[in-house]
């Protein structure tokens, strides 16, 4: 008897139809009883097709009557298979992905803080707020009342803040006066009076002088007073008639110059009893600049008196401005 000692081919799975496993009976409990299940592994890492029971019995005992018949032979070493990386199927795959718990991705924390909306302001901090711009708004209501008072005022008010003053004296007329009054006034003390709280731009004294070109300033009766007392001494030589009268009149020289300077002045003190210089107030305060009259009051006019805005009597003040 001849004894096959090569085990039989199993039945490529190439020699099977491409066509979809044909769904075959379950086979019985008594059928399976002796029978080895086997299964083989497919390319796609899968379970092996199951063979039908009858062949898988018939393998199985031809398999049986070949091991007891062949020698048993030395085992040879094999090489250790490549590591096979199973590729999950796609159904598997996405039931695994539906099992596993995904991880929550913490919030990153940035650098800058996002402004959080303030908590609202508890009454009692309403309420002083409240006070506070109260008070605010009343200081500004004031504030703008002065302005307006200011404005309605004008720069030739005699209460304006550095009001700008010109002070312009007829030597010969006041200084007349005061002989009269057998006394002495001293014209540093009478332009602080008259500039208290306003800004000087001009002192200016009239004085006629002798016709002598050699006789000195410091001698002359009228020129004398002003000089080093902060006056400019603007001097007219004296004028003799053929009957022997004198005459110096300074009141040409005098209009000119406040005419000049009127753009530059919001007040003109005058010192003088003059009335023919009514005229001259009258178009000093139609320029807006306002008059004030010093001179003693027994010698000045009463219309230069009621022409000016405000009229200082010397003999009033005598015990301020005495030399």
């Amino acid at each position: 008897m001849v004894l096959n000692i090569f085990p039989r081919r199993e039945k490529a799975a190439a020699e099977t139809a491409p066509e979809p496993e044909p769904t075959l009976p379950e086979p019985s409990i008594e059928a399976l009883d002796g029978v080895k299940k086997t299964a083989r592994r497919g390319t796609r890492g899968g379970r092996g097709r199951r063979k039908p029971a009858g062949e898988l019995t018939e393998v199985s005992s031809e398999a049986a009557d070949t091991t007891e018949a062949a020698e048993p032979e030395a085992p040879k070493p094999k090489a250790p298979a490549a590591r096979r990386t199973r590729t999950p199927k796609p159904e598997a795959a996405a039931a695994a992905a539906e099992e596993v718990p995904v991880p929550v991705e913490a919030p990153r924390r940035t650098t800058s803080r996002r402004s959080e909306p303030a908590a609202p302001a508890a009454p009692a901090d309403l309420a002083a707020l409240i006070k506070v711009v109260e008070a605010q708004g009343k200081q500004i209501e004031s504030l703008v009342r002065a302005q307006e008072e200011l404005v309605r005022r004008g720069p030739s008010s005699p209460v304006a803040a550095m009001a700008r003053v010109g002070i312009f004296v007829d030597a010969a007329n006041v200084e007349l006066a005061i002989d009269r009054l057998r006394t002495r006034v001293d014209w540093r003390k009478v332009l602080n009076l008259v500039s208290e709280g306003r800004t000087v731009v001009r002192a200016i004294a009239y004085s006629p002088v002798h016709d002598d070109p050699g006789v000195s300033i410091e001698t002359q009766r009228f020129a004398e007073p002003f000089l080093g007392k902060g006056y400019k001494v603007v001097t007219k030589p004296l004028k003799r008639f053929a009957d022997g009268t004198i005459k110096a009149n300074v009141d040409i020289e005098m209009a000119c110059d406040i005419i000049e300077m009127l753009d530059r002045l919001d007040v003109v003190c005058l010192a003088s009893g003059d009335g023919d210089f009514q005229r001259l107030v009258e178009v000093i305060q139609a320029k807006g600049v306002r008059v004030e009259i010093i001179a003693v009051g027994s010698s000045t006019a009463v219309n230069l008196r009621n022409a000016a805005d405000q009229f200082t009597d010397i003999q009033g003040i005598i015990q301020k401005i005495k030399a």
